[in-house]
């Protein structure tokens, strides 16, 4: 495999590893506020806290690349969060919380995994994929998680 491809597809998947982590923790950060249940408070803030090291690992390989981490622009951001704004106007409930949750892990699922699929055809190394193998059972636990919260 040519040595450039392979740095290309591993830059790839940890950019998409940083985004999903971001995308994440600023989604955790807006709907936390919501929350008034003391439980589902304390897992989304484990929760928070795991997001943060996803984006630093990611940050630190792409640094190791001699890359920098692209933040999701604005547009990116901005329908997530106007969705859980209004989802939660009406409705903040445990359930409702859980579900925006759940939906927001399982767009994060699909997008890491078609990166990861990219990747593992072009050869990238095994640290690279441990990392989007590590928030890929992260967001899949989530998910379980907050199941209960339905």
């Amino acid at each position: 495999m040519e040595n450039s491809k392979m740095n290309n597809a591993a830059q790839e998947l940890m950019q998409a590893v940083y985004k999903n982590a971001k995308m994440g923790s600023d989604a955790v950060t807006t709907i936390i506020g919501k929350t008034k249940d003391a439980k589902l408070r304390e897992e989304l803030t484990s929760q928070l806290e795991s997001y943060y090291g996803f984006e630093t690992a990611a940050k630190n390989k792409l640094l190791e690349m001699s890359v920098e981490a692209k933040d999701p622009g604005m547009l990116s951001k901005l329908p997530a969060d106007i969705s859980i704004k209004m989802s939660t106007m009406m409705d903040s409930s445990n359930s409702k919380i859980a579900e925006l949750m759940i939906g927001g892990y399982n767009m994060g699922i699909v997008d890491i995994q078609k990166s990861m699929n990219q990747a593992e055809n072009e050869g990238v190394s095994e640290d690279v994929m441990n990392i989007a193998n590590g928030i890929m059972a992260f967001e899949e636990g989530s998910a379980e998680k907050m199941k209960k919260y339905l």
